[in-house]
């Protein structure tokens, strides 16, 4: 049951390995990734009580393209990340995932979010790119912490505990990566001799710091000035 199962998932699964002038597509064959060494098979983590998944997203259903650090790429659908462990992984089966080696990606695009290992706190890490210009980047750690279940007092039952998000940014110029607060007093400490201009632009075009989405549109302007 399981090799119909794993056999059902080759099926679903196209890696394209791209260089600049030259382009290999290797479909339904799953051992290209073995042989390039850029992962491994591991049973799935046994279920600890908790409600949810240490996982980013509770289901699997993805679009990712991973770019690996020999300038390859591998197109997968239903990628997902691993919070608690730092990595990306297939699921194949009930018991059975597919990991890929954190050494071997320079970058993941999965689904509308771009991720890159930086090192934070003295621990590689994926964090999520935000925005970015040439002297800039505005990062994104997702974790999950377990929220403890609370006893109801007329029943007396104690609910489950549960994973719940976590989200932390972080702002990267040159080697130094700073937790940051979306706040336009630290925001504009960002920007040094062009902070008086970017909160200009932020003003007349009425943009709400606190909206990820228009952080690139901000750090374009500044790396205009």
């Amino acid at each position: 049951m399981k090799n119909l199962v794993i056999g059902i998932f080759l099926l679903s699964v196209t890696l394209v390995f791209a260089q600049r002038d030259d382009s290999t597509r290797i479909t339904n064959d799953y051992s290209g990734l073995n042989s390039n060494s850029i992962g491994a098979w591991i049973s799935n983590p046994i279920d600890d009580g908790v409600d949810g998944s240490m996982y980013l997203y509770d289901n699997w259903k993805s679009y990712a393209i991973i770019s690996t650090q020999n300038d390859k790429k591998l197109i997968i659908n239903d990628l997902n990340y691993d919070t608690k462990n730092n990595k990306f992984c297939v699921k194949v089966s009930n018991d059975s995932v597919y990991v890929f080696d954190n050494a071997s990606i320079k970058e993941v695009r999965l689904d509308n979010k771009t991720f890159k290992e930086y090192s934070l706190q003295g621990k590689r890490t994926f964090l999520e790119v935000i925005a970015f210009n040439e002297d800039l980047e505005i990062l994104k750690w997702h974790t999950k912490i377990v929220k403890k279940g609370t006893l109801n007092p007329l029943t007396q039952v104690k609910e489950k505990d549960r994973y719940i998000n976590k989200e932390i940014l972080y702002s990267k110029k040159g080697n130094v990566i700073k937790e940051l607060k979306l706040n336009k007093k630290a925001f504009s400490n960002l920007f040094s001799k062009d902070a008086k201009m970017v909160l200009n632009f932020i003003k007349d075009n009425n943009i709400n710091i606190k909206d990820e989405k228009r952080l690139q549109t901000i750090l374009n302007f500044q790396n205009s000035l």
